[in-house]
């Protein structure tokens, strides 16, 4: 699943040859934005993820290159996968 995000990169975003502040994390910083950005109901069954909202999934984030990842899982069905917030998505659709 992919869906289109009007923000760019977060300035903790890791980048090439740059290592983790071990001293207090990159996540500190990008807190808010996670809460708004991950998501909040699973695309398999429409059950909540977050435990706060009465769900029994998990959602962990990180980045490849400019794009947000937050892998998923859904504990009411099951379902497990990859929802990317990127700059930019190229689709395909069939000649009519």
């Amino acid at each position: 699943m992919t869906a289109l995000s009007d923000r760019s990169v977060p300035s903790s975003a890791p980048g090439p040859g740059v290592g983790g502040d071990t001293g207090r994390g990159r996540y500190p910083q990008d807190v808010a934005a996670h809460r708004r950005d991950a998501p909040r109901f699973c695309p398999g069954c429409a059950a909540a993820l977050s435990i706060a909202d009465g769900g029994h999934g998990i959602v962990t984030e990180y980045w490849t290159g400019a794009d947000r990842v937050f892998v998923c899982f859904c504990g009411a069905c099951g379902w497990s996968g990859d929802v990317v917030l990127a700059a930019r998505v190229i689709g395909h659709e069939p000649e009519h």
